[in-house]
């Protein structure tokens, strides 16, 4: 599938999708839309995305969740700990994994960042945003415009 212009939430979801089923072997449902998905402290990542549209996609999530996607990645079992600049590294990686998959099907020319991760204290508005399950916990996905 190609898209001509800016990526939008479908082409992101089925790039989530297709990445946590290759790399992490699990599934990406979407929220229930009627339940709370918030979190005190947690992990974001983001990557630019640049072309006919400038902007970054930005994944969100508690530490908890962070920490089960790096051990999914790394095959980990959930009793071994892993150090957080690890952890980092893991969603990083995730999330470029996904930005290239939506820089793969759009049309033109585009470039992709390098990821960022830093910690985060709390979950992006409900609005600003779409969420997947990771298991019984909230991922937050943004797609980003830069400001006019």
């Amino acid at each position: 599938m190609t898209i001509s212009s800016a990526p939008d939430q479908a082409l992101v979801l089925a790039a989530i999708e297709q990445v946590w089923g290759s790399m992490l072997f699990a599934t990406a449902e979407a929220w229930p839309s009627d339940r709370a998905a918030d979190f005190e402290t947690g992990v974001q990542a983001q990557i630019e995305l640049r072309g006919d549209w400038n902007g970054r996609l930005v994944l969100t999530c508690d530490s908890d969740v962070a920490t089960q996607i790096a051990g999914a990645m790394l095959g980990l079992g959930p009793e071994e700990e892993l150090p957080e600049l690890d952890i980092h590294d893991a969603v990083g990686e995730v999330l470029n994994v996904v930005g290239g998959s939506v820089k793969g099907a759009l049309v033109g020319t585009w470039a992709l960042g390098l990821p960022g991760v830093s910690e985060t204290t709390g979950a992006p508005a409900r609005d600003e945003s779409f969420v997947v399950s990771w298991g019984d916990a909230p991922v937050y996905v943004q797609i980003v415009p830069d400001a006019a």
